[in-house]
């Protein structure tokens, strides 16, 4: 269960689903290189994991999902002023 908006500068609890913004991403779950050669896996199994951002963070912010990355908070303004800031820690999410 979510626990916190994942923007790591906010520190606002999850209540309700009607608040805030939910997200579910598809992510690929990392493996080590035995495993991947033991399960004979050619790709990376995917996992859902879910992110909330509160309210007032949801109107400045979405969340993205990059290979190299990992999850990050960008701003909803699409132009040169976008950023990216670093991936929400494990706190905030259960």
């Amino acid at each position: 269960m979510l626990s916190r908006c994942a923007n790591v500068q906010c520190s606002k609890p999850f209540l309700r689903l009607g608040q805030g913004k939910l997200f579910v991403l598809e992510t690929e779950h990392a493996l080590s290189a035995e495993d991947l050669v033991q399960a004979q896996v050619r790709s990376r199994p995917r996992r859902t994991e879910h992110y909330w951002l509160c309210e007032q963070c949801a109107k400045i912010w979405t969340l993205v999902h990059d290979r190299e990355n990992g999850i990050g908070l960008t701003e909803l303004k699409r132009g040169p002023s976008s950023t990216t800031i670093d991936a929400p820690s494990a706190a905030g999410v259960a």
